[in-house]
């Protein structure tokens, strides 16, 4: 089914049009699931919404360990990432009735054991494990209106001319800071273990899958050599918050929620 569609349809399509098309073609996930995680939505109005409504400046005590900006390299130390006590846990979030001088809700990120924990004191789950430096809505926001992986990949080419153009570029895709931070550290690694291979795969535009529905070489040093770290600190990820993107992954890898919890009016 992969190499069928690889072969016929790949080079027709826009980046997320090719992945969930793959999908149901393939008869993987069903029409009603494709559009479940913006819960039937715009993806970009709720993707906006999302980022006007979720900074960090919003985020009420307590803020759970990981939540915040990632000032030490993590991939400087062997022994990161570190053991995760609870790895079937979830990040849930809470709008408080409490305001800003804007009229924004404030909202609670709180780690949960469980679906029914957080269910149970009225959190929405936000993402499966534990929240960390993109738990923040914001953040759920820029991953939910767009494809990011080309985008973020020509962030990392700025950084090889200079920091400050890699972290504008991010911030200019509507991450915040402290997500920023992390996926500075993913991309300067990926950069010193990827290097050559990566390389290769930018100048020849490589598909980001194989015919057989693996990674290119250069996605598999990513998430082999930059991945442990970037899951554990950034908490949200794309596929443990149920969003999909223009990189084929195996429907199982991807929790299945949906994203209802906006307030008002999108």
């Amino acid at each position: 089914c992969l190499i069928h569609f690889y072969k016929r349809r790949m080079n027709k399509m826009s980046s997320i049009e090719i992945f969930a098309a793959l999908l149901l073609s393939c008869g993987l996930v069903s029409s009603d699931q494709i559009l479940r995680d913006a819960c039937g939505q715009d993806r970009v109005k709720l993707g906006d919404w999302f980022v006007a409504h979720g900074s960090p400046d919003l985020i009420l005590e307590p803020v759970p360990q990981y939540v915040g900006s990632v000032d030490e390299d993590p991939y400087a130390d062997p022994e990161n990432p570190p053991d995760d006590p609870n790895t079937r846990g979830f990040c849930a979030m809470q709008w408080s009735e409490e305001t800003n001088e804007a009229g924004l809700r404030k909202y609670w990120l709180k780690n949960f054991p469980n679906e029914t924990a957080a269910q149970h004191e009225d959190y929405f789950i936000t993402h499966k494990g534990h929240c960390g430096a993109c738990s923040y809505i914001q953040d759920l926001g820029v991953y939910i209106r767009q494809n990011l992986t080309s985008a973020t990949r020509e962030c990392g080419i700025l950084g090889s001319l200079s920091h400050n153009l890699m972290r504008n570029c991010l911030l200019d895709l509507g991450f915040s800071l402290p997500c920023v931070t992390i996926w500075e550290w993913n991309i300067l690694n990926t950069k010193a273990e990827c290097f050559a291979v990566c390389v290769w795969s930018y100048i020849t535009n490589e598909p980001f899958n194989k015919p057989d529905g693996s990674l290119n070489d250069c996605l598999q040093c990513d998430e082999d050599k930059s991945g442990p770290n970037f899951k554990f600190f950034a908490g949200r990820t794309r596929r443990n918050s149920g969003i999909t993107s223009s990189i084929y992954r195996p429907p199982d890898t991807i929790y299945n929620m949906e994203h209802c919890y906006w307030y008002g009016d999108l």
